[in-house]
């Protein structure tokens, strides 16, 4: 096989609909689609459905849409493979997951007594995963939505063939614009990418000059970046009056801008939390009143939403470029968070990784031409299972890091999540010449104890601990010289004997500092494993962040302390926990480093409000309602029928995705398989635990698709972060799930951001009195054939 190319080769993008993952498992092909690109054209198409000469099972059908009948009177493969083989043989493939359709090819080409194809192949998948960095998905649903790629029928091979080829050819592109230096790292690399996915690399030539990029370490380029904000026209004088001839406010919105500049100009120190209704603008409600104060008042902007931060940032350059007032703003996360640029660059020609890293390793390549920032987080999708990222962590020296502290340190405003602000907010006070911050406004506060206390929390679990020492002791150390052994025995005798000091039950503060000695011979101990070449074990990976929580918390006066016991297989397991009295810190620490403190939310959990509440005798404390006519939730109790009965005339309405929140995983196993067998339906079934985890479930659910979604409960903590949506309809077949009550809160408020919704599930008296503000209770107590028609006519309007 000639594995070189050349622009003007033939590319032929194929795609495959089938019965099975396999042929020899008895898979068999039901659709063929097939674009054919020349000189970086789409010139043709091929398109047929198979007959595959058995059954199409009914979730095939479900995800396909290919039914029984459209396949029953088209040609079996063996009739249309010289055909297809033809128009392949001198091409060169691409496919998105090139690694299925290939091989699949070519094992019904063998099965109708034709050789292989032998061919250059190329991955899309790889190739968007390397070229499109930070895209949000890499399905080709994502990746259309994306690159705003028509794909009207997914799941069709002849629609996914042709999106496919588009997509290619917006890679080619993209990767011309790539800088020399990029391109030519990526060319030379040992990637370990799929077929001749790197071969393609090496035939795209650069568009680009140098001009918009800085070279680092003379391999790397890096966006070119400046301070945010930049001044502009000065108008300092600006009044809300002023604005208020400019702009237009939403009732709610109104009160909100009212309540926040009558708070910030109040001359005591105060503490306000305002309660508003979805939709009402409440970010630009309060940030209309601190820009026209930051000159004077510079503020914290702390949430831990990263959309969230995204939107403030541009809000503030938007009204500041509008009113030409002259405030920077930035965002500042702590070190760790930041890549860095030495460590990577050290790493990037070193080939001794797996292919995971290595892929990952050309993304982080082409991710730092585009990145202003230089956060980790924004390389999430696809590389959060790589450990190997790990290494890549910042510290108060790296590039990335210090220009977000330069950027900071000459911002009025400047936006934190919670960790970053307890790491690094008295750091910035001092560089700045003040004593406290002015104003803080908390948007997203329901995770602000659990971030608190798990900034803070340290962990020992010492029986667990001892067991894995002892048994590291007995294992075979490969490659592992005399000496280094009896070191490694040195090492973890002084781990037990520090073990056996901290069971003793000494006082808090004496058995932290034990267990701070005792992370630091942890550490000595991991770094004896990696530089023998032997595998750490997972307890030794996060000894790094358990060392550095023992030292904020050592340097605390607010230590709590308490041992945990649980059985497993009939052992007790002890674990010794160490945490901050969150109300001590909050009022002695927090508060007193703030003058005014606003925190403006949909929902406070009730544990986080009785946090806020306990201000100290230095700071008042008020709270605020703003309501309006918010569109109700239907809410349509379960009554006499059974959780499938209104699943079944659900479906009928075709709405859109269906989410089903049980108690636990036990339960979505149990009505997964119930509703798999037991409903006929075009939608499609996913669950958490059983067709995937639950961040893939809510990273690919699409508002318009036919799918019944069962999630757990554990969907409740996602739904703190303010972006995050929930379909039209949702089902809580288990009363179990509203325990706290606050879950039902937080979901109606997520629900009444729709302007059509659906809650079914059966709530008690005083569920239904204490929300009757939020829902509109609707019964169907009629006849079970009457339900679906119930249904369709509640979603007509929709």
């Amino acid at each position: 096989m000639n594995l070189m190319m050349n622009a003007n080769d033939s590319f032929v993008v194929v795609d495959l609909e089938t019965t099975g993952q396999s042929v020899d498992r008895g898979g068999r092909i039901i659709q063929i689609g097939m674009t054919f690109i020349k000189k970086r054209k789409i010139v043709d198409h091929f398109e047929t459905f198979v007959n595959p000469g058995q059954l199409i099972d009914r979730q095939i059908q479900q995800l396909t849409h290919i039914s029984q009948n459209e396949v029953q009177h088209a040609p079996y493969f063996e009739e249309i493979a010289p055909v297809i083989h033809t128009l392949l043989k001198d091409s060169v493939i691409i496919a998105h997951n090139v690694n299925f359709d290939y091989p699949y090819l070519n094992e019904e080409f063998e099965r109708a007594g034709l050789s292989p194809l032998d061919i250059p192949a190329i991955d899309t998948v790889m190739l968007s995963q390397i070229l499109l960095p930070t895209a949000p998905g890499y399905r080709l649903v994502d990746l259309t939505q994306y690159l705003d790629i028509k794909l009207s029928n997914a799941h069709r091979a002849n629609e996914d063939a042709h999106a496919t080829a588009e997509l290619f050819l917006s890679l080619w592109r993209l990767a011309e614009q790539l800088p020399a230096q990029t391109l030519q790292q990526l060319q030379q690399g040992q990637w370990q990418l799929l077929r001749q996915t790197q071969a393609f690399l090496q035939l795209v030539r650069p568009k680009r000059t140098h001009h918009q990029f800085t070279i680092f370490n003379e391999k790397i380029a890096l966006r070119q970046t400046f301070l945010s904000n930049q001044k502009s026209p000065n108008n300092a004088s600006l009044t809300l009056p002023q604005v208020k001839q400019h702009m237009s406010f939403k009732p709610a919105q109104d009160k909100l801008v009212r309540h926040v500049s009558e708070f910030i100009d109040k001359k005591h120190h105060g503490v306000l939390t305002i309660n508003t209704p979805p939709k009402s603008g409440k970010t630009v409600g309060y940030l209309i009143p601190v820009l026209l104060n930051a000159l004077k008042k510079q503020t914290v902007l702390l949430t831990d939403d990263v959309s969230l931060q995204q939107q403030q940032m541009q809000l503030i350059h938007q009204y500041c470029r509008f009113f030409k007032l002259p405030i920077r703003a930035s965002i500042l996360y702590e070190p760790n968070c930041y890549i860095d640029l030495e460590k990577y660059s050290q790493l990037l020609t070193d080939d001794q990784y797996p292919a995971q890293v290595q892929l990952l390793k050309a993304r982080i390549l082409v991710w730092l031409t585009q990145t202003k920032t230089g956060l980790l987080q924004e390389i999430k999708i696809g590389a959060s299972n790589v450990s190997w990222l790990s290494e890549l962590k910042g510290h108060e020296q790296t590039y990335f890091f210090k220009r977000a502290q330069q950027n900071a340190q000459v911002s009025q405003i400047v936006i934190m999540n919670f960790e970053a602000y307890f790491a690094l907010s008295q750091q910035l006070l001092v560089a700045k010449q003040h004593e406290i911050w002015p104003i803080v406004v908390m948007e997203t506060p329901s995770r602000f104890r659990k971030d608190l206390n798990y900034y803070f929390h340290v962990a020992i679990p010492l029986t667990q601990l001892k067991h894995q020492l002892r048994a590291l002791v007995l294992e075979e150390m490969k490659g592992m010289t005399h000496r280094q052994r009896l070191l490694m025995k040195q090492i973890i005798s002084e781990t037990l004997h520090i073990i056996k000091q901290i069971k003793q039950n000494g006082t808090a503060n004496s058995n932290l500092k034990r267990a701070h000695k005792l992370f630091g011979i942890l550490i000595k101990l991991r770094d004896l494993l990696v530089y023998s070449h032997n595998d750490v074990p997972q307890f030794l990976l996060l000894v790094d962040h358990q060392l550095l929580r023992s030292e904020r918390l050592l340097a605390q006066r607010y230590l709590v302390s308490q041992d945990t016991h649980q059985l497993d297989n009939g052992d007790r397991q002890v674990t010794l926990n160490f945490d901050i009295d969150d109300v001590a810190f909050y009022q002695s620490q927090f508060l007193t480093a703030i003058d005014k403190l606003l925190i403006v939310s949909e929902f406070l959990p009730v544990d986080v409000s009785e946090l806020l509440m306990a201000v100290p005798k230095t700071h008042t404390f008020k709270r605020e309602f703003i309501r309006d006519n918010t569109t109700k939730v239907n809410l349509v109790a379960l009554g006499d029928f059974s959780f499938l009965q209104h699943l079944e005339a659900l479906v009928q309405t075709k709405v859109g995705p269906i989410l089903v929140i049980l108690p636990d995983k036990v339960r979505v196993n149990h009505w997964y398989q119930k509703i798999r067998y037991g409903l006929e339906t075009d939608y499609g079934i996913v669950a958490e635990g059983v067709t995937g985890s639950f961040n893939k479930i809510h990273r690919q659910t699409q508002p318009n698709q036919l799918e019944i979604i069962l999630v757990t409960d554990q969907i409740f903590d996602h739904l703190w972060q303010r972006e995050q949506s929930v379909p039209k309809i949702v089902v809580v077949p288990e009363k179990t799930v509203w325990q706290p009550a606050s879950r039902l809160e937080l979901l109606l408020g997520k629900m009444q951001r729709n302007n059509t919704n659906v809650l079914v599930t059966q709530l008690n008296a005083m569920q239904r009195h204490r929300f009757k503000k939020k829902i509109d209770i609707k019964k169907f107590d009629q006849k079970p054939e009457i339900l679906t028609q119930k249904y369709l006519e509640m979603m007509k309007e929709y």
